[in-house]
Protein backbone atom coordinates (compact mmCIF):
# COMPACT_ATOMS: atom_id res chain seq x y z
CA UNK A 1 0.00 0.00 0.00
CA UNK A 2 1.34 3.44 -0.94
CA UNK A 3 0.75 6.51 1.21
CA UNK A 4 -0.57 9.60 -0.57
CA UNK A 5 -1.89 12.95 0.57
CA UNK A 6 -5.41 14.29 0.25
CA UNK A 7 -4.18 16.87 -2.26
CA UNK A 8 -2.66 14.15 -4.43
CA UNK A 9 -5.90 12.17 -4.31
CA UNK A 10 -7.94 15.20 -5.29
CA UNK A 11 -5.87 15.87 -8.40
CA UNK A 12 -5.17 12.28 -9.39
CA UNK A 13 -6.03 11.30 -12.96
CA UNK A 14 -6.83 7.61 -13.23
CA UNK A 15 -5.57 5.40 -16.02
CA UNK A 16 -8.02 5.25 -18.91
CA UNK A 17 -7.12 1.65 -19.76
CA UNK A 18 -10.09 0.09 -17.91
CA UNK A 19 -12.46 2.56 -19.56
CA UNK A 20 -11.06 2.07 -23.00
CA UNK A 21 -11.66 -1.65 -22.66
CA UNK A 22 -15.37 -0.83 -22.72
CA UNK A 23 -15.15 2.23 -24.93
CA UNK A 24 -14.36 5.67 -23.50
CA UNK A 25 -17.28 7.02 -21.52
CA UNK A 26 -16.70 10.52 -22.88
CA UNK A 27 -17.88 9.23 -26.26
CA UNK A 28 -20.21 6.51 -25.04
CA UNK A 29 -23.46 8.45 -25.37
CA UNK A 30 -22.62 9.67 -28.86
CA UNK A 31 -21.75 6.12 -29.92
CA UNK A 32 -24.97 4.69 -28.50
CA UNK A 33 -27.05 7.39 -30.17
CA UNK A 34 -25.44 6.69 -33.54
CA UNK A 35 -26.32 3.01 -33.23
CA UNK A 36 -29.88 3.40 -32.07
CA UNK A 37 -32.26 6.28 -32.59
CA UNK A 38 -34.09 7.09 -29.32
CA UNK A 39 -37.72 6.13 -29.02
CA UNK A 40 -38.68 9.38 -27.29
CA UNK A 41 -37.02 12.80 -27.10
CA UNK A 42 -37.61 15.22 -24.24
CA UNK A 43 -36.72 18.86 -24.82
CA UNK A 44 -37.68 21.93 -22.84
CA UNK A 45 -37.80 24.03 -26.00
CA UNK A 46 -40.50 21.88 -27.58
CA UNK A 47 -38.25 20.32 -30.23
CA UNK A 48 -38.86 16.77 -28.95
CA UNK A 49 -41.83 14.51 -28.32
CA UNK A 50 -42.30 15.86 -24.79
CA UNK A 51 -41.28 18.89 -22.76
CA UNK A 52 -41.75 16.95 -19.50
CA UNK A 53 -39.68 13.89 -18.53
CA UNK A 54 -42.34 12.31 -16.32
CA UNK A 55 -44.84 12.52 -19.17
CA UNK A 56 -42.41 10.69 -21.44
CA UNK A 57 -41.88 7.96 -18.84
CA UNK A 58 -45.62 7.61 -18.26
CA UNK A 59 -46.22 7.18 -21.99
CA UNK A 60 -44.47 3.78 -21.82
CA UNK A 61 -46.83 1.03 -20.56
CA UNK A 62 -46.04 -0.37 -17.12
CA UNK A 63 -45.94 -3.89 -18.55
CA UNK A 64 -43.34 -2.86 -21.15
CA UNK A 65 -40.82 -5.57 -22.11
CA UNK A 66 -38.88 -3.74 -24.86
CA UNK A 67 -35.79 -1.56 -24.46
CA UNK A 68 -37.07 2.02 -24.72
CA UNK A 69 -34.58 4.88 -24.98
CA UNK A 70 -35.63 8.31 -23.70
CA UNK A 71 -33.19 10.98 -24.84
CA UNK A 72 -33.07 14.19 -22.78
CA UNK A 73 -31.79 17.29 -24.51
CA UNK A 74 -29.76 19.73 -22.44
CA UNK A 75 -31.64 21.65 -19.79
CA UNK A 76 -32.68 21.62 -16.15
CA UNK A 77 -35.67 19.33 -15.67
CA UNK A 78 -37.22 20.49 -12.41
CA UNK A 79 -39.35 17.41 -11.83
CA UNK A 80 -40.09 14.85 -9.14
CA UNK A 81 -39.68 11.56 -11.00
CA UNK A 82 -41.18 8.11 -10.43
CA UNK A 83 -40.48 5.11 -12.66
CA UNK A 84 -42.68 2.01 -12.41
CA UNK A 85 -41.76 0.71 -15.86
CA UNK A 86 -38.89 -1.64 -16.73
CA UNK A 87 -36.45 -1.68 -19.67
CA UNK A 88 -35.99 2.09 -19.85
CA UNK A 89 -32.82 3.98 -20.76
CA UNK A 90 -32.64 7.65 -19.73
CA UNK A 91 -29.81 9.17 -21.74
CA UNK A 92 -28.73 12.78 -21.45
CA UNK A 93 -27.27 14.92 -24.19
CA UNK A 94 -24.46 16.17 -21.93
CA UNK A 95 -23.51 14.91 -18.49
CA UNK A 96 -23.21 18.37 -16.95
CA UNK A 97 -25.85 20.20 -18.99
CA UNK A 98 -28.63 17.61 -18.78
CA UNK A 99 -29.89 17.88 -15.21
CA UNK A 100 -32.81 16.40 -13.31
CA UNK A 101 -33.20 18.55 -10.20
CA UNK A 102 -35.77 18.17 -7.48
CA UNK A 103 -35.51 19.31 -3.87
CA UNK A 104 -37.16 16.87 -1.49
CA UNK A 105 -36.37 16.82 2.20
CA UNK A 106 -36.25 14.22 4.93
CA UNK A 107 -39.88 13.38 5.63
CA UNK A 108 -39.20 13.56 9.37
CA UNK A 109 -38.42 17.23 8.90
CA UNK A 110 -40.80 18.12 6.08
CA UNK A 111 -43.64 15.57 5.71
CA UNK A 112 -45.38 17.92 3.30
CA UNK A 113 -42.67 17.18 0.75
CA UNK A 114 -44.21 13.77 0.01
CA UNK A 115 -47.81 14.66 -0.79
CA UNK A 116 -47.53 13.87 -4.50
CA UNK A 117 -46.97 10.18 -3.75
CA UNK A 118 -44.01 9.81 -6.10
CA UNK A 119 -41.57 8.75 -3.42
CA UNK A 120 -39.01 9.97 -0.94
CA UNK A 121 -36.22 10.73 -3.45
CA UNK A 122 -35.75 13.13 -6.34
CA UNK A 123 -35.89 10.12 -8.69
CA UNK A 124 -37.72 6.98 -7.51
CA UNK A 125 -37.75 3.48 -9.02
CA UNK A 126 -40.45 1.05 -7.89
CA UNK A 127 -40.55 -2.52 -9.16
CA UNK A 128 -38.51 -1.25 -12.12
CA UNK A 129 -35.83 -3.56 -13.55
CA UNK A 130 -33.30 -3.17 -16.38
CA UNK A 131 -33.08 0.61 -16.00
CA UNK A 132 -30.14 2.60 -17.40
CA UNK A 133 -29.22 6.17 -16.43
CA UNK A 134 -26.34 7.65 -18.43
CA UNK A 135 -24.72 10.91 -19.43
CA UNK A 136 -26.68 13.16 -17.07
CA UNK A 137 -26.85 14.66 -13.59
CA UNK A 138 -29.47 13.92 -10.93
CA UNK A 139 -29.45 16.37 -8.05
CA UNK A 140 -31.30 16.93 -4.79
CA UNK A 141 -30.27 20.36 -3.46
CA UNK A 142 -32.04 19.80 -0.10
CA UNK A 143 -29.91 20.24 3.01
CA UNK A 144 -32.67 20.03 5.62
CA UNK A 145 -32.81 16.81 7.63
CA UNK A 146 -30.75 13.64 7.73
CA UNK A 147 -31.73 11.81 4.54
CA UNK A 148 -32.62 13.86 1.48
CA UNK A 149 -32.49 10.93 -0.99
CA UNK A 150 -31.53 11.61 -4.61
CA UNK A 151 -31.86 8.26 -6.47
CA UNK A 152 -33.78 5.44 -4.77
CA UNK A 153 -35.20 2.02 -5.66
CA UNK A 154 -37.82 -0.04 -3.89
CA UNK A 155 -39.83 -3.18 -4.52
CA UNK A 156 -38.33 -5.87 -6.73
CA UNK A 157 -36.19 -3.90 -9.18
CA UNK A 158 -32.88 -5.37 -10.34
CA UNK A 159 -30.19 -4.88 -13.01
CA UNK A 160 -29.94 -1.11 -12.60
CA UNK A 161 -27.13 0.72 -14.43
CA UNK A 162 -25.89 4.21 -13.56
CA UNK A 163 -22.92 5.34 -15.63
CA UNK A 164 -21.22 8.51 -16.79
CA UNK A 165 -23.37 10.47 -14.34
CA UNK A 166 -23.31 12.79 -11.35
CA UNK A 167 -25.61 11.83 -8.47
CA UNK A 168 -25.54 14.85 -6.19
CA UNK A 169 -26.83 15.15 -2.64
CA UNK A 170 -25.97 17.26 0.39
CA UNK A 171 -27.01 14.76 3.06
CA UNK A 172 -27.41 11.05 3.66
CA UNK A 173 -28.73 8.30 1.36
CA UNK A 174 -27.92 10.07 -1.91
CA UNK A 175 -27.68 6.87 -3.98
CA UNK A 176 -29.82 4.28 -2.21
CA UNK A 177 -30.82 1.30 -4.31
CA UNK A 178 -32.72 -0.77 -1.78
CA UNK A 179 -34.64 -3.27 -3.89
CA UNK A 180 -32.17 -6.07 -3.03
CA UNK A 181 -31.15 -6.36 -6.67
CA UNK A 182 -28.07 -6.18 -8.89
CA UNK A 183 -26.58 -2.71 -9.48
CA UNK A 184 -23.80 -1.59 -11.83
CA UNK A 185 -22.23 1.88 -11.55
CA UNK A 186 -19.29 3.18 -13.55
CA UNK A 187 -17.69 6.59 -14.03
CA UNK A 188 -20.01 8.36 -11.60
CA UNK A 189 -19.51 11.11 -9.05
CA UNK A 190 -21.57 10.81 -5.87
CA UNK A 191 -21.64 13.32 -3.02
CA UNK A 192 -23.23 13.32 0.41
CA UNK A 193 -22.68 12.95 4.12
CA UNK A 194 -23.94 9.78 5.86
CA UNK A 195 -24.49 6.39 4.20
CA UNK A 196 -24.83 8.27 0.93
CA UNK A 197 -23.89 5.28 -1.23
CA UNK A 198 -25.86 2.43 0.29
CA UNK A 199 -26.79 -0.57 -1.87
CA UNK A 200 -28.93 -3.37 -0.52
CA UNK A 201 -28.16 -6.39 -2.65
CA UNK A 202 -25.08 -6.67 -4.89
CA UNK A 203 -23.30 -3.61 -6.28
CA UNK A 204 -20.28 -3.11 -8.52
CA UNK A 205 -18.99 0.49 -8.42
CA UNK A 206 -15.97 1.25 -10.62
CA UNK A 207 -13.84 4.15 -11.86
CA UNK A 208 -15.82 6.61 -9.77
CA UNK A 209 -15.41 9.45 -7.28
CA UNK A 210 -17.03 9.44 -3.84
CA UNK A 211 -17.10 12.90 -2.24
CA UNK A 212 -17.70 13.14 1.52
CA UNK A 213 -19.15 16.49 2.61
CA UNK A 214 -19.45 16.27 6.40
CA UNK A 215 -16.93 15.29 9.06
CA UNK A 216 -16.95 12.16 11.17
CA UNK A 217 -19.58 10.41 9.05
CA UNK A 218 -19.82 6.83 7.73
CA UNK A 219 -19.82 7.45 3.99
CA UNK A 220 -21.02 4.04 2.79
CA UNK A 221 -23.65 1.48 3.71
CA UNK A 222 -24.00 -2.14 2.65
CA UNK A 223 -26.54 -4.87 3.23
CA UNK A 224 -26.83 -8.34 1.69
CA UNK A 225 -29.11 -10.54 3.74
CA UNK A 226 -30.59 -12.93 1.17
CA UNK A 227 -27.54 -14.64 -0.30
CA UNK A 228 -23.96 -15.13 0.89
CA UNK A 229 -22.79 -13.98 -2.57
CA UNK A 230 -24.26 -10.48 -2.14
CA UNK A 231 -21.53 -7.89 -1.81
CA UNK A 232 -20.46 -4.28 -2.37
CA UNK A 233 -17.41 -4.04 -4.65
CA UNK A 234 -15.57 -0.75 -5.17
CA UNK A 235 -13.03 -1.05 -7.99
CA UNK A 236 -10.59 1.73 -8.96
CA UNK A 237 -12.57 4.31 -6.99
CA UNK A 238 -11.26 7.39 -5.25
CA UNK A 239 -12.57 9.11 -2.15
CA UNK A 240 -12.23 12.86 -1.68
CA UNK A 241 -12.96 14.77 1.49
CA UNK A 242 -11.70 17.93 3.13
CA UNK A 243 -12.90 16.70 6.52
CA UNK A 244 -12.28 13.52 8.58
CA UNK A 245 -14.58 10.63 7.66
CA UNK A 246 -15.10 6.89 8.07
CA UNK A 247 -15.64 4.49 5.19
CA UNK A 248 -18.96 3.07 6.33
CA UNK A 249 -21.03 0.79 8.50
CA UNK A 250 -23.72 -1.86 8.26
CA UNK A 251 -26.54 -3.18 10.42
CA UNK A 252 -27.12 -6.69 9.06
CA UNK A 253 -25.19 -9.13 6.85
CA UNK A 254 -22.84 -7.51 4.36
CA UNK A 255 -19.53 -7.94 2.51
CA UNK A 256 -17.11 -5.23 1.36
CA UNK A 257 -14.39 -5.23 -1.31
CA UNK A 258 -12.08 -2.25 -1.92
CA UNK A 259 -9.82 -3.03 -4.89
CA UNK A 260 -7.30 -0.54 -6.28
CA UNK A 261 -9.01 2.34 -4.44
CA UNK A 262 -7.52 5.68 -3.41
CA UNK A 263 -8.11 7.13 0.04
CA UNK A 264 -7.21 10.67 1.18
CA UNK A 265 -5.29 11.53 4.33
CA UNK A 266 -8.58 12.68 5.87
CA UNK A 267 -9.66 9.05 6.22
CA UNK A 268 -9.94 8.57 9.98
CA UNK A 269 -7.71 6.22 11.93
CA UNK A 270 -10.87 4.38 13.03
CA UNK A 271 -12.37 4.68 9.55
CA UNK A 272 -12.65 0.97 8.67
CA UNK A 273 -16.15 -0.30 7.81
CA UNK A 274 -17.66 -1.22 11.16
CA UNK A 275 -20.62 -3.23 12.32
CA UNK A 276 -23.49 -1.53 14.12
CA UNK A 277 -25.79 -4.52 14.58
CA UNK A 278 -29.55 -4.19 14.74
CA UNK A 279 -30.95 -5.60 17.94
CA UNK A 280 -32.39 -9.08 17.53
CA UNK A 281 -30.97 -9.70 14.04
CA UNK A 282 -29.42 -13.14 13.57
CA UNK A 283 -26.37 -13.02 11.30
CA UNK A 284 -26.19 -15.76 8.67
CA UNK A 285 -22.57 -15.29 7.56
CA UNK A 286 -19.29 -14.04 9.07
CA UNK A 287 -19.17 -10.36 9.95
CA UNK A 288 -15.50 -9.88 9.08
CA UNK A 289 -15.89 -9.95 5.28
CA UNK A 290 -14.03 -6.67 4.65
CA UNK A 291 -11.32 -6.91 2.03
CA UNK A 292 -8.70 -4.55 0.60
CA UNK A 293 -6.25 -4.90 -2.30
CA UNK A 294 -3.76 -2.51 -3.91
CA UNK A 295 -5.00 0.48 -1.94
CA UNK A 296 -3.32 3.88 -1.71
CA UNK A 297 -3.89 5.99 1.37
CA UNK A 298 -2.84 6.42 5.00
CA UNK A 299 -0.58 3.73 6.41
CA UNK A 300 -3.23 2.11 8.59
CA UNK A 301 -2.80 -1.61 9.34
CA UNK A 302 -6.43 -2.30 8.48
CA UNK A 303 -5.89 -0.96 4.93
CA UNK A 304 -3.32 -3.67 4.23
CA UNK A 305 -4.00 -6.20 1.48
CA UNK A 306 -6.08 -9.15 2.69
CA UNK A 307 -7.94 -10.13 -0.48
CA UNK A 308 -6.24 -13.53 -0.47
CA UNK A 309 -8.58 -14.47 2.38
CA UNK A 310 -11.66 -13.65 0.26
CA UNK A 311 -13.49 -15.78 -2.33
CA UNK A 312 -11.84 -13.66 -5.04
CA UNK A 313 -8.30 -14.57 -3.88
CA UNK A 314 -6.63 -12.06 -6.24
CA UNK A 315 -7.35 -8.54 -7.48
CA UNK A 316 -7.17 -9.78 -11.08
CA UNK A 317 -10.23 -11.94 -10.43
CA UNK A 318 -12.41 -9.01 -9.40
CA UNK A 319 -14.68 -7.80 -12.20
CA UNK A 320 -18.34 -7.00 -12.76
CA UNK A 321 -19.01 -10.56 -13.94
CA UNK A 322 -17.35 -12.00 -10.83
CA UNK A 323 -19.25 -9.60 -8.58
CA UNK A 324 -22.62 -10.79 -9.84
CA UNK A 325 -21.71 -14.49 -9.51
CA UNK A 326 -22.95 -15.43 -12.96
CA UNK A 327 -26.36 -13.83 -12.46
CA UNK A 328 -25.57 -10.87 -14.76
CA UNK A 329 -22.64 -9.58 -16.78
CA UNK A 330 -23.39 -5.92 -17.59
CA UNK A 331 -20.02 -5.50 -19.33
CA UNK A 332 -20.59 -8.32 -21.79
CA UNK A 333 -20.43 -7.31 -25.43
CA UNK A 334 -21.81 -10.61 -26.71
CA UNK A 335 -24.87 -10.39 -28.92
CA UNK A 336 -27.93 -12.41 -27.88
CA UNK A 337 -27.31 -16.01 -28.87
CA UNK A 338 -29.59 -17.79 -31.33
CA UNK A 339 -30.86 -21.12 -30.03
CA UNK A 340 -32.82 -22.28 -33.04
CA UNK A 341 -34.39 -21.28 -36.37
CA UNK A 342 -37.53 -23.03 -37.52
CA UNK A 343 -39.96 -22.75 -40.42
CA UNK A 344 -43.68 -23.46 -40.28
CA UNK A 345 -46.23 -22.68 -42.96
CA UNK A 346 -45.26 -19.22 -44.23
CA UNK A 347 -43.29 -18.18 -41.14
CA UNK A 348 -39.70 -18.29 -39.89
CA UNK A 349 -39.23 -18.25 -36.11
CA UNK A 350 -35.85 -17.27 -34.62
CA UNK A 351 -35.45 -18.26 -30.95
CA UNK A 352 -32.90 -16.42 -28.82
CA UNK A 353 -31.35 -17.28 -25.46
CA UNK A 354 -32.76 -14.07 -23.96
CA UNK A 355 -35.44 -11.46 -24.70
CA UNK A 356 -34.62 -9.05 -27.52
CA UNK A 357 -35.97 -5.72 -28.74
CA UNK A 358 -36.63 -4.92 -32.39
CA UNK A 359 -36.24 -1.40 -33.76
CA UNK A 360 -37.39 -0.55 -37.26
CA UNK A 361 -37.89 -3.30 -39.84
CA UNK A 362 -35.20 -5.96 -39.77
CA UNK A 363 -35.58 -8.89 -42.14
CA UNK A 364 -34.20 -12.37 -42.81
CA UNK A 365 -32.32 -12.82 -46.09
CA UNK A 366 -33.15 -16.10 -47.80
CA UNK A 367 -30.94 -18.32 -49.91
CA UNK A 368 -33.34 -17.67 -52.80
CA UNK A 369 -32.48 -13.96 -52.78
CA UNK A 370 -35.82 -12.93 -51.27
CA UNK A 371 -36.36 -11.70 -47.71
CA UNK A 372 -38.71 -12.63 -44.89
CA UNK A 373 -40.11 -9.51 -43.23
CA UNK A 374 -40.35 -9.02 -39.47
CA UNK A 375 -43.84 -9.58 -38.06
CA UNK A 376 -43.77 -9.82 -34.24
CA UNK A 377 -41.99 -10.85 -31.05
CA UNK A 378 -40.15 -7.74 -29.88
CA UNK A 379 -39.76 -7.91 -26.11
CA UNK A 380 -39.68 -11.72 -26.11
CA UNK A 381 -37.07 -14.36 -26.94
CA UNK A 382 -38.77 -15.41 -30.23
CA UNK A 383 -39.03 -13.29 -33.37
CA UNK A 384 -41.41 -14.15 -36.19
CA UNK A 385 -40.69 -13.31 -39.84
CA UNK A 386 -43.10 -13.76 -42.76
CA UNK A 387 -41.95 -15.58 -45.91
CA UNK A 388 -42.81 -14.30 -49.37
CA UNK A 389 -45.34 -16.44 -51.22
CA UNK A 390 -43.95 -19.74 -52.51
CA UNK A 391 -40.45 -18.94 -51.26
CA UNK A 392 -38.15 -21.66 -49.83
CA UNK A 393 -37.40 -21.16 -46.11
CA UNK A 394 -33.63 -21.64 -46.29
CA UNK A 395 -32.11 -18.66 -44.47
CA UNK A 396 -28.87 -16.86 -45.33
CA UNK A 397 -28.44 -13.98 -42.86
CA UNK A 398 -30.21 -11.12 -41.18
CA UNK A 399 -30.88 -7.97 -43.18
CA UNK A 400 -30.39 -5.10 -40.74
CA UNK A 401 -30.25 -2.24 -43.22
CA UNK A 402 -33.65 -0.94 -42.06
CA UNK A 403 -33.73 -2.07 -38.45
CA UNK A 404 -31.89 -3.58 -35.52
CA UNK A 405 -32.20 -6.34 -32.93
CA UNK A 406 -30.69 -5.86 -29.49
CA UNK A 407 -30.79 -7.43 -26.07
CA UNK A 408 -33.57 -6.04 -23.90
CA UNK A 409 -31.64 -6.57 -20.66
CA UNK A 410 -29.76 -3.60 -19.19
CA UNK A 411 -26.04 -3.46 -19.88
CA UNK A 412 -23.15 -1.00 -20.04
CA UNK A 413 -23.44 -0.92 -23.82
CA UNK A 414 -26.26 -2.05 -26.11
CA UNK A 415 -25.69 -5.60 -27.40
CA UNK A 416 -26.78 -5.86 -31.01
CA UNK A 417 -27.41 -8.91 -33.15
CA UNK A 418 -25.27 -8.87 -36.30
CA UNK A 419 -26.25 -9.84 -39.81
CA UNK A 420 -23.84 -12.77 -39.70
CA UNK A 421 -25.63 -14.34 -36.72
CA UNK A 422 -27.91 -16.33 -39.06
CA UNK A 423 -25.35 -17.41 -41.62
CA UNK A 424 -25.30 -21.14 -42.13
Amino acid sequence: MQQVTNQEIFHRTFSLAPLLALGAFTTFAAMAQAQDKPDLVVALDGSGNFTNLQAAIDSVPRDNTERKVIFLKNGIYTEHIRIDTSFLTLRGEDRKKTRIVWEINDERKRPDQHKDGKGLASVNLHNASDIVFENLTIENPANLGLKPFTLYSSGTGTRIVVQNADIIGLGGDTLSLWSKGLYYHRNIHVSGTYHFVGPRGTCYLADSTIEVLEKNKDALFNEGMDDAREKFVLHRCRFISQVPFRLGSWFRDGAWYFVDCRFPDTLATNGAPHLSAKEGYQFKWPTNRIYFADSEGPAYPWLADNLAASPAKTAAAVSAAWTFSGQWNPESTNAPAILSVSAKDDLIVVNFAEPVTVKGKPAVRLASGNSATYQSGSGTASLVFVLPASSPAAVKSFDLTRGSIQASQASARPRYVTEAALRQ
